[in-house]
Parts: structure tokens; C-alpha cells; sequence
């Protein structure tokens, strides 16, 4: 049997209710805001509603362009986003709308697959700011800054003088340069902690901006993203450097001949104890070279959708592991019956909260849209962002850096 459900979006009465409240509870004297900030941010609400409905009625989906579908996860994705930075970062009126302009930035122009179509964004938000919050703020911020939680310093334990990982600060970028130098202090890291996968990487403008935005998708709770772009173009290398910035680990599947489903089972279990069992922050790379069957896709839709796919685990092995995460269970929750039903509730959510699914896609491959109807958790649970072609700065600086270095006879 099947069914046709029709859900209509919520009035825009319902959307700002629901948010409105979010934002009021989160900006309070109690949490720490000041009385500016207190009063700034109820703003945010309709000026983020008209930009999300200006954006759905305006930039539609095309055949070229199926994926342009902005609905109610588009709109949590900016508050998440604006919720991420702590309150003694935003300390004043002008970073809250700063915040606010790059987290409507990062989700509605990062999915785009033209420039022209992202820099519409660029104006509506600017006049969005200018309506809601003033010409002044508007002028402002119409240079949008980019915010990132890797430009602390690492730290060392006072009594063991081992070292400590660096505080992940939701933060202004101080400057590019800073923030290169800091990719480039993990790159290094990265290099010298896996010598058999050192990546030799020159990080321009545009690759930097798109390790933010890694970045800052797998560093939120169930935060999953497609990188769209054609091969060669970084996605892979720019997604273990993000994973290793943000202390994950890193895991990709190793294809061979015989690699079946039942070898695809056995990654999954191991990564279901990693992320849902111990609790352990993972992201999983998962390219479109390794589909060797449309049925991976199917398993990845319903992690995304659920978090349980059918028959990975036999119900022994399901008891044992909910049997390990129970004393975290009674911390997290105290007060709820602890049944196994409660319990494996609690291991998909924290599963779900600490896998992050990078899907590393080629926009000209003839199945990619195809996929996008058949699997629609693969699109729609995740952030998009797609990898235009490399500008002229780009290409300069590969050159510079691998050509800088080489010594050339000019005698004749």
C-alpha cells in the first residue's frame, strides 16, 4: 500500500512563535546577555522569516538545479547556527546582526550553484538588515565576517604538561591570514600524525573558505553536508583537514572487488560503537566512487532519516550496547524509566548527534539527479555546499607555492 501525505509549512504566526521563543529564552539577562543584545535579538526572527520567504518564492528549482528547496530545516539551520556562539562572544548589538548575516549567508547562498544566485542572497540580506535592524547596522556589516571555533591556542595540562585540545570558540575570524596560519599549523599536525596520508595542500582564499564551512557543519550536533563539486576539486582533502581541526575521526570506506553489503554492515557496526556507543565525535566520507550498489545510498538515507537501518545489528548485540550507555543514560536523563526502549532512544539520538556524514558528490555525473529523488534524506538532512570553479587567485597561488620553490636556468 502506499500513501500521499501532504504537509503544508506552518504560518508564518506558527514559524515565529516557535522561534521567537527559542531566541527569547537563549538571550536573557540570566544567560549572560546584556541589555542591547536582549533587545536586538527578537529582530532576528522576522528578519530571518522574510529572508527565508523571499528566498523560497524567488530562487525556485529547475530541472539544472533540483536541489534549490529551501523548507522549515533551511530556517532551524540559521538559529542552530546563531545558537552555537556563546554568550560572552556576543557581547554587543553589532556582532549579534554579524552572527546573524553570515549564519543566513552559510545556509541559503552556500547551496547555490551559481554565483549570480549567491550574491541575490548577498542583497536580499543586506536589506533585510537594513529593515530590521537599521541603515547604520546594515552599512555595517555589508561585508559579511566569517565566524570559525579553530583560532584558540592548544593548552597544556599545568601537572602532566600533556597536551590538551584547543577550546572550540564559536568566534569572529580574526583575519584570513590568521585563520590560514591556524589550518596550516593543523595541516601540519594532521601530516605528521598520519604519515601514510600526508596531504600537501595550499590553502587560498577559497579553499580556506570552504574548510570553515565544513567546519562549521560537522562541528554541530547532527550536522551532516554534501560537498558538491567536480573531481580534483578538494573535497575530500579539505573534509579530513575539517575533521581533524574539530577532533574527529576521520573514517572512509575501503572499496575492493568483493566489498559488498554485508562488508558496508561491518564498517557501520564499527562506526555505531564509535559515535553511538562511546560517544565519540566521527566523520564518516562517503563518495559516489564508492557506491558500488544503489543500496549503500538506501543504508545512509535511513541514517540520516532514523539513525537505525534494518538488520545491522541482532538484537543481542542491540541489548549489550544499550547495556554499555546506560550509566551515561542516567546522567543525561535522570528521572526516565530505564527500559531498553528508552535506552536505545538514547543511543540513536547520541549516534545522531555525533556522526557526521560527508557525501563528496560530482554535480555531472548522469545519476546525481536521479539519486535526489530516490534517496531524499541524502539531500534534504544535510547542508549543501557547492564547489564553484576555482577563480584566478586560486590557481596563482597553487602555481606560486609548487613553482616558488623550483630553481630555473634562465642563462640563455
Amino acid at each position: 500500500k502506499f500513501f500521499c501525505f501532504n504537509m503544508t509549512l506552518p504560518s508564518v504566526r506558527s514559524v515565529d512563535n516557535i522561534y521567537g521563543a527559542i531566541i527569547r529564552a537563549r538571550f536573557t539577562a540570566k544567560a549572560g546577555a546584556k541589555a542591547e543584545v536582549q533587545a536586538m535579538a527578537p529582530k532576528l526572527v522576522p528578519a530571518t522569516i522574510g529572508l527565508w520567504d523571499k528566498v523560497k518564492t524567488k530562487l525556485l528549482p529547475t530541472p539544472q538545479r533540483f536541489h534549490y528547496v529551501f523548507n522549515m530545516r533551511e530556517l532551524s539551520r540559521v538559529f542552530q547556527g546563531v545558537m552555537e556562539a556563546p554568550m560572552e562572544v556576543v557581547k554587543t548589538e553589532a556582532l549579534l546582526i554579524n552572527l546573524w548575516k553570515h549564519e543566513c549567508t552559510r545556509v541559503f547562498a552556500d547551496k547555490l550553484a551559481r554565483q549570480m544566485d549567491k550574491d541575490l542572497i548577498d542583497q536580499w540580506a543586506h536589506s533585510y538588515c537594513e529593515e530590521y535592524f537599521g541603515a547604520e547596522h546594515a552599512e555595517a556589516t555589508k561585508d559579511t565576517q566569517w565566524w570559525c571555533d579553530f583560532q584558540r591556542d592548544v593548552m597544556e595540562d599545568e601537572e602532566t604538561g600533556e597536551e590538551l585540545p584547543a577550546p572550540k570558540i564559536y568566534e569572529p575570524l580574526q583575519s584570513m591570514t590568521f585563520g590560514r596560519e591556524k589550518a596550516y599549523f593543523y595541516l601540519q599536525k594532521f601530516n605528521d600524525a598520519f604519515p601514510a596520508k600526508v596531504m600537501n595542500l595550499v590553502l587560498f582564499n577559497d579553499a580556506m573558505m570552504h574548510t570553515m564551512r565544513i567546519n562549521r557543519v560537522i562541528q554541530m550536533s547532527r550536522g551532516s553536508l554534501m560537498l558538491v563539486g567536480v573531481g580534483g576539486s578538494g573535497k575530500q582533502s579539505l573534509t579530513r583537514l575539517s575533521a581533524f581541526m574539530s577532533g574527529h575521526m576521520c573514517f572512509q570506506i575501503t572499496i575492493t572487488k568483493n566489498y559488498n553489503d554485508n562488508a558496508l554492515f561491518e564498517d557501520l557496526r564499527g562506526l555505531y560503537v564509535n559515535a553511538g556507543q562511546k560517544g565519540n565525535p566521527t566523520t564518516f566520507l562517503f563518495t559516489d566512487a564508492e557506491i558500488k550498489s544503489e543500496g549503500f545510498l538506501e543504508y545512509m538515507n535511513s541514517i540520516l532519516a532514523t539513525g537505525e537501518v534494518a538488520g545491522l545489528f541482532q538484537k543481542d548485540e542491540r541489548d549489550g550496547m544499550c547495556a554499555e550507555v546506560r550509566n551515561d543514560f542516567v546522567k543525561d536523563r535522570p528521572g526516565m524509566d530505564e527500559s531498553l526502549l528508552n535506552l536505545y532512544a538514547y543511543f540513536l539520538d547520541r549516534l545522531r548527534d555525533n556522526l557526521h556524514i560527508t557525501f563528496c558528490f560530482s554535480p555531472v555525473n548522469a545519476k546525481f539527479p536521479i539519486r535526489a529523488q530516490k534517496f531524499p534524506a541524502v539531500f534534504s538532512s544535510v547542508s549543501i555546499n557547492w564547489f564553484l570553479p576555482w577563480p584566478e587567485d586560486a590557481l596563482i597561488a597553487v602555481s606560486a607555492d609548487f613553482l616558488g620553490k623550483f630553481d630555473i636556468d634562465t642563462s640563455e
